[in-house]
Parts: structure tokens; C-alpha cells; sequence
């Protein structure tokens, strides 16, 4: 188990961490106690900690507190975690002041002397809005509200979808799209669009009027979720 020697020299890290006070990119802020056993972190719904963000993989690490103190182990996640700022390779003993950064969220280790006088609070969880598209990249899946499309993607379906999803915050041009799913030279313009029809008539409720995926005349496509 690796250790920074550095981490030692500070007198508050004598503590083992007894509660986690996690932060996601909403803002929403929740404390975790943590309870002799493993503690399960991700996105899926199974998990201790589960956290609704593009950037966490279903299954992203755990912390283990079957034996002395709590133990980060990054489950071979997709952008991996962070303590401290530094990636976490193997094993990582927590401390007291210790950060996990996961995607965008930040879990803070806090020692039983720092907790809160206040009572925990209980995870809020947020009710998904019946028409929000959410993809899981890593698990192939895709979800509109609770439920799946009640049409399956094909892989080249998905591969657009996933390229759309990963890039939202813009246009994706027809070029770059094209290149993601076949490969560079190897597609034309009519290949892209029918395919994008094909996504359209799987995803969209009504296909001549598109929620999700927009076409943008003469440049290419956007997500909006």
C-alpha cells in the first residue's frame, strides 16, 4: 500500500476519518458515516455512495473498513480518482483532511473529533425528470428519464450517441462525428445522416420535431438532454 511520507507530518492526520461530507456539482451536500464494511461509490444504483455525473463510471472505487482504517480502491474506473490531487494507483490509506476527487465531485474525509454537532444529513436524492437523455458510456446504456428506449441502439447508434453525449456543450461537426464512427475516409455525408435518422426514430417521440439530437444545417448535430 503506497503512502505518502509527507501526509505523516501533520499532527490532525493521526486521526482515521469516521464520515465522508461529499459535494457534487449541483451543490447538493450529503455526510456518510462511515461503518465497518465496504462502502460502494458510482453511479449505479446499487452503490453506498451513488453520484449522478457523466464523469463517474457505474462502478468507480470502493472504501474498505473490513481491516484498520478506511482504504480507497479505484475499481478500474474510466477517468479514474484522485486523493489529495494525485492519482490513485492501487490501494490508498485515508486520513483525516484527505480529498477524493471523483469526476466532478469532491469527498472530504472528516475525523470523529471534526464531525458536525449537528445531526447527519440524510442523502437527498433528486427525482429524474421523466424526458432527461442520460448515456453510460462505459455500460452501454441509455436511459430516457427511468426507462430505456423501448427501441434498442445498434453499436453505430450508440458509438454517435455516446460521441454527442460526451461533447453537449457544443455542435459536433459532421466531420468529427463521422470520423468517430467509421473511422477517417472511410464515410460520406449520407452515411452519417441516415444513421442520425435511425437515432432519431429510436430516441425521438416525435422524430419530424426532435428533443434531443438537433440537426444544425451545414455544420453537423448537437445533444440536448
Amino acid at each position: 500500500m503506497g503512502q505518502d511520507p509527507s501526509r505523516s507530518s501533520d499532527s490532525h492526520r493521526s486521526y482515521r476519518p469516521r464520515c465522508l461530507h461529499v459535494v457534487e456539482q449541483s451543490g447538493i451536500e450529503r455526510w456518510i458515516e462511515l461503518e465497518r464494511g465496504v462502502i460502494t461509490i458510482g453511479r449505479d444504483r446499487s452503490c453506498s455512495v451513488q453520484l449522478d455525473s457523466p464523469y463517474v463510471s457505474r462502478l468507480h472505487a470502493h472504501i474498505d473498513i473490513r481491516g484498520g482504517g478506511p482504504v480507497l480502491v479505484d475499481l478500474g474506473s474510466h477517468n479514474g480518482s484522485l486523493v489529495n490531487g494525485v492519482s490513485a494507483a492501487g490501494c490508498v490509506e485515508l486520513m483525516d483532511g484527505d480529498v477524493i476527487s471523483i469526476g466532478d465531485v469532491t469527498i472530504t474525509c472528516v475525523a470523529e473529533a471534526a464531525l458536525p454537532t449537528r445531526t447527519l444529513v440524510p442523502r437527498v436524492v433528486q427525482p429524474i425528470k421523466p424526458d432527461v437523455l442520460r448515456v453510460d458510456a462505459d455500460g452501454h446504456e441509455v436511459w430516457i428519464g427511468d426507462h430505456h428506449p423501448q427501441r434498442s441502439l445498434s453499436a453505430q447508434e450508440f458509438q454517435l450517441l455516446r460521441y454527442l453525449f460526451t461533447h453537449r456543450d457544443r455542435v459536433c461537426t459532421r466531420q468529427e462525428l463521422g470520423d468517430s464512427v467509421w473511422g477517417e475516409h472511410n464515410w460520406d455525408q449520407n452515411m452519417l445522416h441516415r444513421l442520425a435518422h435511425r437515432l432519431k426514430g429510436k430516441l425521438e417521440p416525435h422524430p419530424g420535431q426532435p428533443r434531443y439530437v438537433q440537426t444544425v444545417p451545414w455544420i453537423g448535430y448537437r445533444l440536448t438532454i
